[in-house]
């Protein structure tokens, strides 16, 4: 696993920790819907309680760059970046930002050309 795909998935991963999801009709971090299914399970195991249900909300996962398309970008060449009419400083900003394990963000007109 390279470095850059390791912290792509490490602040992914802090990204929907730090989001809200619905549980028992409140808003809660997964860090809080986690303590509360630990806390379920330990009152199983003592014997406060008969049953044992985890409640899970349902996560997606919100990013629209792909690592197909960081790979792609970092592919680009500077005489392919001619022929795809992609701004130099465009290119370069999004390299940099790869290279930082940042998200980055592509406007329509700039993923067309790269895709």
């Amino acid at each position: 696993m390279k470095p850059d795909t390791a912290k792509l998935l490490i602040e992914k991963i802090k990204d929907n920790f730090n989001k809200r999801y619905e549980f028992r009709n409140k808003q809660y971090t997964l860090e809080n819907i986690m303590f509360e299914n630990i806390r379920e399970l330990s009152r199983y195991v003592l014997g406060k309680a008969k049953s044992l249900e985890f409640k899970i909300p349902d996560i997606t996962m919100s990013r629209n760059d792909t690592s197909d398309l960081r790979d792609r970008i970092m592919s680009i060449d500077p005489g392919e970046r001619k022929v795809l009419k992609i701004n130099k400083s465009t290119l370069w900003y999004q390299k940099k930002k790869i290279k930082e394990g940042k998200a980055i963000k592509l406007y329509n007109k700039t993923m067309v050309r790269v895709e």
